[in-house]
């Protein structure tokens, strides 16, 4: 490369100022060379503040500054790394303070590893750091949806294998197609931004199968793409990623609440079988009425036994009894209650006049605090003696309400052999001529088999 200088006599001397040789160096460089692709390994890699990225492009023979201004290095797809061997597209300048030239990089991409795995990878490290794909966030389905939403293309083969699942599995379910791209520039935009509208626009949606068919990774890159990875996790509903074949994986399956092996595995994944359910729901029904048979034999057979063992006729005496005792607890608390009546009027009297003997000589204040008392005295005695006439009924009542006799006044009765007392539990058990005793809620009645 030689320079565009001005030719010198021997006999002249023009001299230049550093600056100006700089310059002419600097112009010569840009008019001759103007923009190239240069491979190199990233070293120095300094980012500032300003946004600015700062680094150097070596190989073995050489090494060259570089820098990357803040408008391009915001549209990289990865982050550039010391040691990482790169293709830079830029044009060469000379930084005039310092005199030296470098390269203005205004296009960079991974070299050796492709530039779409590096990217991949490294979103793939960001987004885990972040928690996006911890399974503690991640939310089981529902067992059994009512409605459903697919984000996928309508024109595709994916789209229509899981309708025909769906239909074919559940035919109840109702299901929305959003119709969106899922490849090409702007279809990570339209995914993303249709999850959004969906849970926006559908707050009875169950779950959102967000996929496509297979394809190449530029094919499937949509799905990789950081918008559409942040949108699912910010999904209110359950979201099941089905894209491409089981080998291929995205991003959006690391985030998703499940992920499907193909577009079909989500329709499976996303509704149970009917005749599944019908089949375990007449299962059930089976069991339950097998178990219901099993505790009412159970049942009858105590009964049985407590006819045998004549344990009806025993319970059939109980409320007399409770009568009995009851009548004679009442008869002792009225005696009791008189006794106590007479025998603390007396004492008051005695009381009272023993004081009233005094009183002439006592205050007034004292007489009456002498004459309240007698009155509380009397008050508390009354009160308890209405207590204690209070709790007896309240037991007699509930012994009324637990006896046996109460079942018989709704009109029902026990019938027994006067013979053997035995009770009759078919009519089968009574022959001509048999004589009968019959007990209703007020009495019996005897009665003879013709």
């Amino acid at each position: 490369m030689g320079l565009s200088a001005e030719p010198l006599q021997p006999s002249e001397r023009k001299i230049l100022s550093v600056g100006e040789l700089t310059r002419r160096i600097k112009k010569s460089i840009e008019e001759t060379i103007r923009s190239v692709w240069v491979a190199g390994e990233i070293s120095n890699f300094r980012p500032a503040s300003s946004g600015h990225l700062y680094f150097t492009l070596k190989d073995e023979e050489s090494q060259v500054p570089c820098v990357m201004w803040k408008g391009v290095s915001s549209r990289l797809r990865f982050r550039p790394e010391d040691g990482m061997e790169v293709i830079a597209y830029g044009k060469v300048d000379v930084y005039l303070p310092y005199g030296k030239y470098q390269l203005i990089v205004e296009e960079m991409e991974p070299r050796g590893v492709g530039a779409l795995q590096l990217r991949f990878e490294q979103l793939k490290e960001k987004l885990q750091q972040e928690g996006l794909f911890d399974a503690a966030r991640k939310r089981p389905l529902p067992f059994l949806p009512r409605k459903i939403a697919l984000v996928t293309s309508p024109t595709g083969a994916a789209v229509q294998d899981m309708l025909r699942t769906l239909r074919t599995r559940c035919p109840a379910v109702h299901v929305v197609v959003y119709p969106v791209r899922v490849q090409g520039e702007g279809s990570a935009q339209e995914i993303a931004a249709a999850i959004g509208h969906l849970n926006l626009a559908l707050p009875d949606l169950d779950v959102l199968i967000v996929g496509r068919g297979g394809g190449s990774i530029e094919d499937l890159w949509a799905f990789n793409e950081e918008v559409v990875a942040r949108a699912i996790h910010a999904s209110r509903i359950p979201v099941i990623s089905a894209v491409g074949h089981e080998t291929d994986t995205t991003i959006a399956d690391f985030v998703a609440d499940v992920r499907a092996l193909t577009p079909t595995d989500a329709a499976v994944k996303a509704v149970p079988m009917l005749d599944d359910l019908l089949l375990a729901l007449e299962d059930q029904g089976t069991k339950l009425k097998r178990a219901l048979r099993t505790r009412a034999d159970l049942a009858r057979s105590g009964l049985d036994a407590l006819a045998r063992g004549h344990a009806l006729g025993r319970i059939a005496e109980l409320p007399m009894q409770f009568t009995q005792r009851l009548d004679e607890l009442q008869e002792r608390l009225a005696v009791g209650v008189g006794q106590a009546s007479v025998y603390l009027r007396e004492r008051l009297d005695l009381l009272a006049s023993s004081l009233y003997g005094d009183l002439p000589r006592a205050p007034e204040a004292a007489r009456q605090r002498v004459e309240h008392l007698t009155d509380l005295l009397r008050s508390h005695t009354r009160r308890a003696a209405e207590t204690a006439t209070a709790r007896l009924r309240e037991a007699a009542g509930m012994l009324e309400a637990l006896s046996p006799v109460a079942i018989l006044a709704r009109g029902y009765s026990i019938t027994r052999l006067e013979s053997t007392n035995e009770i009759l539990k078919t009519a089968r058990q009574a022959k001509a001529g048999d004589r009968l005793v019959s007990r209703l809620g007020d009495g019996e009645v005897r009665s003879r088999v013709e």
